[in-house]
């Protein structure tokens, strides 16, 4: 299978954190973006994956995305991009309009998404640009709360799959009905017969995404071990296991699993109703990385969290390019300056095998001369951007 090369040509903010007007044109290969923290270097990088999954992996509002002070004219935000595959290019836009609203702000931010200029929904924009992010805050795969890590699936599988994206919304909404009518049933404003189809249509939409989830899992389990492997001098193994919200494993024949999560959605009714809300299914799942054997979020250091992190993300980029055919652009935030002078030197040359990586520090010293000849050099000063000389 021939991997078709994609990259962007050219990434254009307006009112985006602290970046009040940025255009700029990015070569492939690698780009090294220099600059003091506080400059910009991690909004740089979010822009470029909210490009990608069309929303900010920092869960901030979208009230916070938009420069500080450009909201008293009730102005906007913008952040687009060119991308080239083959010889064809595509243009990449999302858009914030603050509209006047009755609330503490007096206004709320409208998001609209467009490609080649046509209005589109958030599921028909992503896939079209992939991307496979690290930053600080990836280290919440280890030791942050369950809804971290499966955001991490929901997000890595709506890449490659759009029914999964499509059962994941709509389970999302069932389940929120479901809900709804747990507490009028609590209430006494209605019946537990009542249930029985949402119950039908939660398990069928559970299955389908449990089934798949599990699946990806297994393959970032297996293609994260060797590189893990390497990463760690051939000290530590590494795989993931799903954990399901029930107490048993979910089966994986599709018949069967659809009859397990309906007779635990009958079995668990009682305390559903009790606390309002639906206590099992994929909404409550979670995973574990193992690190020899151990359980990474109880026993891991923060030195083997980092490296169990990389590897799943460069599994994860592994899986993106199988499925879509194209290498996804690597994004490394400030993750150099962790790493000791072995590990950096690993981490750089692996780099170079991407059409495009995109690499910020804050100590550009401790980066090889004979890399940065190779690569893009820009630096950074709150939120102007420029090139530097080798």
């Amino acid at each position: 299978m021939r991997i078709l090369i994609i990259h962007i040509s050219n990434l254009s903010l307006r009112n985006f954190r602290n970046y009040q007007n940025l255009d700029i044109n990015l070569p492939d290969k690698v780009t090294l973006l220099m600059g003091n923290n506080g400059q910009g270097k991690s909004n740089f990088l979010e822009a470029i994956y909210m490009l990608s999954v069309a929303k900010s992996y920092r869960g901030n509002t979208e009230r916070d995305l938009i420069t500080e002070g450009s909201v008293n004219g009730l102005s906007y935000s913008k952040i687009a991009c060119d991308i080239q595959l083959q010889e064809k290019s595509t243009k990449l836009e999302i858009h914030y309009q603050c509209e006047p609203f009755d609330n503490k702000d007096g206004f709320v931010a409208q998001k609209f998404i467009k490609i080649n200029g046509i209005p589109k929904r958030a599921s028909d924009f992503v896939g079209n640009l992939n991307s496979v992010l690290f930053s600080v805050a990836e280290l919440d795969l280890v030791f942050g709360t369950p809804s971290s890590r499966r955001r991490y699936l929901n997000i890595l599988i709506s890449q490659i799959d759009k029914i999964y994206l499509k059962n994941l919304l709509d389970f999302q909404k069932i389940n929120s009905q479901r809900n709804s009518l747990l507490k009028l049933i609590r209430e006494g404003n209605s019946q537990d017969n009542e249930l029985s189809y949402w119950d039908s249509q939660s398990a069928k939409l559970a299955t389908d995404l449990i089934i798949k989830r599990v699946e990806i899992l297994e393959n970032l389990s297996n293609l994260s071990n060797p590189i893990h492997k390497e990463m760690s001098n051939l000290k530590e193994n590494m795989y993931c296991s799903y954990l399901p919200s029930t107490k048993e494993i979910y089966p994986m024949n599709p018949e069967k699993c659809f009859d397990f999560i309906s007779s635990q959605l009958i079995s668990n009714r009682s305390r559903d109703i009790s606390a309002g809300t639906t206590s099992i299914g994929p909404h409550r799942d979670d995973f574990q990385i193992f690190i020899n054997d151990l359980d990474s979020h109880r026993f891991s250091s923060r030195g083997q969290a980092r490296t169990a992190v990389l590897a799943l993300k460069f599994a994860e980029a592994e899986i993106l390019k199988r499925s879509r055919n194209t290498t996804p652009i690597l994004l490394l935030d400030d993750l150099l300056s962790e790493l000791d002078l072995e590990r950096r030197e690993q981490i750089l040359d692996m780099t170079t095998m991407f059409d495009q990586s995109i690499i910020t520090t804050a100590e550009p010293e401790i980066i090889s001369q004979s890399f940065k000849n190779q690569s893009n050099l820009l630096e950074i000063n709150n939120g102007e951007i420029s090139e530097k000389k080798t």
